[in-house]
């Protein structure tokens, strides 16, 4: 289907200029380019010091001749670009090796008005040597140790200079490296690969480096000076090129597993891998062997859903022989992908050694879990630390091996104890924070300087909070027995339950040496603690700006809880509310809380208890106790569900401006309305005066540059401001600053955005112009009828307005609703030409419009 695109416009009046008839200098080339020598030319150009044509005549004989030597590319033209300024386009870049050389021409003659011709009337210039265009592959990336380099140059370069002034540096290696040329059927096969051919297969070079690159090192391709064009082997390259590589890690296998410190056997609870530095076949990593003491050989196994034939890792699953030796073999023909041979296949076999399984002892939940009442046993995994944890005879407290609890009652020493545990979790501290003697508060370090001299300083000494207890000295701690412990010699590994009696907050520390002796490497206890809540209810907080609720409910039912004692702390453990909860289980909190941030010494946000008296059941008349953070809100944040959120307690202002337009020029005059309001539950309320923003702040987005003027309001209101907008004035978005100063009481200085406007340079239309097209087309039609109206934005039309219109034939894709699998296009005519190569078929131009009235 074709597509008639009309161009139209009105026709304005010449204004002629008196021009002097006397020419005070002669007419010379004022200027031309370009010169010398230049890679990459693709027109030339040249401009009279005065008119030597007449305008807007750019088809009159070009001024000059244009002669170059070399594989020029033919159909260059000439044209006027005005008056004093010609240009000649080459239909595509000089190729190196090109001479070129432009002289007035014979018998070309300015107008007569301008004055005779002198200076220079010829001038020269050359394209150099040969350039590279493209390497393949890319600078920087990593290749491999007999890698090949595509290069693409803009010309064919001669080879034997190629093979003298290009060379390879290798990191380590104190030489240049000639470059080697590679020719024939691999370079051929490289070409066809890349859909190279023609011109673009003679102007690619396919090189190597003379020996095998070592593996890591770091590589430069250079195309130095002196490489001489085939065109003409007088021009050569006077820029050198460099292009940065990498080669790969040489191809190894490495062994891992997991132990409990670095001098230990493997862990046989843990599976033990084999990585290689490069992707090996699948069917060569299965032939990996792990051979017991027994002679049983253990093959690696493979995830069930991994189907990739290329691996670069292999496991050997758990659970593995405890305390044996075991042997790793390697398959003699493992290569990777790339056919290359184990770097470090000496190394295997390899002898491999699995301790015994390790001790553990290990909470569900640390540092914090939830326990339920109705079943108060707290699960505790054990391995090879159970005689640890039996309790001397007649012993109930006091010190040694075995399990400690202790009891938390009052809100402040549960908030306390609640960071404490967060604190001391599988960290370290200093000595100093750790409560240790100030005796041991410093270590010296040993280290040598430059000289060889040992230099010896204190350090701030750092502690395992591991290692520390938190229950050993303290009153009112007791000790228990692990009923599942009595008697007889305990499984390797089991779960068992820590029965903690009553509701409440518990600390519950675990003392072990076995545990201190395997994971700390010293003769020394290691501490496990964790704190666990036993409770029966459920604390929801929801914080609000204004007010604030708490709903109390049973953890095992659901059901609400009455007359529950509710109190909200802030951070540092300052009670700021307390009540308790109605019939539905809430207490309504009508005050806004205020947390009075600071360096909070754990969790931070409001800390909210809720305790009651357990009227039945077996802890009839014991007070239980639960409570939750602010700040626990994983999953049920407020942006999750679009809800606005704020700041602080304080109301917070919202500020609006008006303006007039929002789209402007230079020198005009913007004028804005401006609006604040409170933000409040019940809606938008006016903002006290004294609170109001004193000022307004223009600020440009991309300089920076502010202007500042004061506001007057209208009550509590409105503010009226206008800004004139310089006539130098910058372009862009202009954002619209409320400013309030701050004062002694206090108060900081804030800022509001309120809108933004934008600066431009544009045009406004004063004819509006319609184009009325027949509402049927028949096919092939030898005439077209169109409608042309012509009218002044201001109003009125625009009558006896002198028109020109013309029309372009272009094509158009066909496609109708429902059909997008279908093709409507003809096929392509492809007969006499050649397919465009991958790399410019963005660059052809559509050139299938065809001009038909004008």
């Amino acid at each position: 289907m074709r597509r008639l695109t009309f161009r139209f416009g009105a026709k304005l009046a010449a204004v002629g200029l008196a021009l002097g008839t006397a020419a005070s200098f002669a007419t010379t080339i004022e200027s031309f380019s370009p010169q010398g020598e230049v890679a990459q030319v693709r027109q030339i150009a040249l401009r009279f010091s005065e008119p030597v044509v007449p305008l807007g005549e750019p088809r009159l004989p070009d001024p000059v001749t244009v002669a170059c030597t070399g594989d020029t590319p033919k159909g260059g033209k000439g044209r006027w670009l005005d008056d004093r300024s010609w240009v000649h386009d080459f239909p595509d870049a000089l190729p190196p090796g090109s001479r070129c050389t432009v002289a007035l021409r014979s018998g070309w003659k300015p107008l007569a008005s301008a004055s005779a011709l002198s200076g220079r009337t010829e001038y020269s210039f050359n394209t150099g040597g040969p350039a590279v265009l493209s390497v393949s592959p890319y600078e920087g990336a990593t290749i491999e140790e007999d890698q090949h380099f595509l290069l693409r140059l803009n010309g064919p370069a001669v080879d034997a200079t190629v093979a003298a002034n290009a060379w390879c540096e290798v990191e380590g290696i104190g030489e240049r490296q000639p470059v080697q040329l590679v020719g024939g059927a691999e370079r051929d096969a490289v070409l066809q690969a890349r859909k190279l051919s023609g011109v673009k297969a003679a102007r690619a070079l396919l090189l190597r480096c003379p020996r095998p690159l070592p593996g890591s090192a770091a590589v430069r391709l250079v195309w130095g000076r002196g490489i001489a064009a085939k065109a003409d082997p007088k021009l050569l390259t006077s820029i050198e090129q460099a292009f940065p590589f990498q080669v790969r890690a040489a191809f190894t296998a490495e062994f891992s597993c997991e132990r409990e410190r670095a001098a230990a056997d493997c862990l046989p609870i843990r599976p033990i891998t084999v990585r290689f530095s490069a992707p090996v076949k699948r069917e060569l990593a299965a032939q990996l062997r792990l051979i017991t003491a027994e002679g049983k050989a253990l093959e690696p196994q493979f995830d069930k859903d991994e189907r990739a034939q290329e691996l670069s890792d292999v496991q050997f699953s758990i659970p593995l022989p405890i305390n044996s030796r075991l042997r790793l073999e390697m398959p003699k023909a493992m290569r990777d992908v790339s056919g290359r041979a184990l770097a470090n296949a000496a190394s295997f076999p390899l002898e491999v050694a699995t301790g015994d399984a390790p001790p553990i002892a290990k909470f569900a939940a640390a540092p914090f879990g939830i326990v339920e009442s109705a079943d108060p046993v707290v699960p505790l995994t054990l391995r090879h630390v159970q005689g640890d944890l039996r309790a001397p005879a007649g012993r109930t407290d006091g010190p040694g091996n075995g399990v400690r609890v202790k009891r938390i009652e009052a809100d402040a020493d549960i908030l306390a104890w609640y960071n404490k545990l967060q604190r001391y979790h599988e960290g370290s501290l200093s000595a100093e924070a750790a409560g240790l003697p100030k005796s041991q508060w410093m270590v010296i370090e040993r280290e040598q300087d430059s000289r060889g001299r040992t230099i010896e300083r204190k350090v701030e000494r750092q502690v395992g909070t591991r290692e520390l207890s938190l229950l050993n000295k303290l009153p009112d701690v007791k000790r228990l027995d692990l009923p599942q412990l009595q008697g007889g010699d305990p499984r390797p590994f089991e779960v068992v339950g820590i029965p903690l009696g009553e509701p409440g907050y518990h600390v519950v520390e675990i003392e072990s040496a076995r545990l201190g002796q395997a994971l700390l490497d010293k003769r020394a206890p290691l501490f496990v603690r964790s704190g666990v809540l036993v409770t029966n209810l459920g604390v929801h907080f929801k914080l609000g700006r204004e007010n604030s609720l708490v709903w109390v409910t049973s953890l095992d039912r659901g059901q609400v809880i009455a007359d529950a004692e509710v109190s909200v702390y802030n951070c540092f453990g300052k009670r700021l509310w307390n009540g308790r909860s109605d019939a539905r289980g809430l207490a309504a909190i009508k005050l806004a809380l205020d947390p009075e941030m600071g360096d909070c010494p754990g969790e931070s946000g409001f800390f909210v208890t809720a305790r009651r008296v357990v009227p039945d059941g077996p802890f009839k008349g014991r007070t239980d106790v639960s409570f939750v953070f602010s700040n626990w809100q994983k999953g049920i944040e407020s942006w999750r569900f679009g809800l606005p959120t704020a700041s602080g307690p304080q109301l917070e202002m919202r500020t609006h401006t008006v303006f007039d337009r929002s789209l402007l020029r230079a020198g005009e005059t913007v004028s804005m309305k401006h609006f604040a309001r409170l933000e409040t539950g019940d809606g938008l309320t006016p903002v006290p005066l004294a609170d109001l923003p004193s000022r307004i702040k223009i600020v440009h987005q991309g300089s920076g540059e502010e202007i500042v003027q004061p506001l007057v309001w209208d009550g509590a209101r409105s503010a009226l401001s206008t800004w004139t907008i310089p006539v130098a004035a910058k372009l862009g978005n202009y954002e619209v600053m409320l400013e309030r100063d701050g004062d002694a009481s206090g108060r900081r200085r804030t800022s509001w955005p309120s809108g933004n406007f934008r600066v431009e340079e544009f045009r406004v239309p004063l004819i509006d112009a319609r184009l009325s097209a027949p509402k049927q087309v028949p096919v092939a039609p030898s005439q077209l009828a169109f409608a042309l109206q012509m009218n002044y934005l201001a109003g009125g039309p625009m009558a006896s307005a002198p028109v020109s219109a013309s029309a372009l034939l272009k094509s158009r894709r066909v496609a109708f609703d429902g059909r997008s699998a279908f093709s409507f296009e003809p096929p392509a005519e492809r007969a006499g030409r050649a397919a465009p190569d991958q790399d410019d078929a963005e660059e052809t131009p559509q050139r299938d419009g065809r001009l038909v009235a004008d």
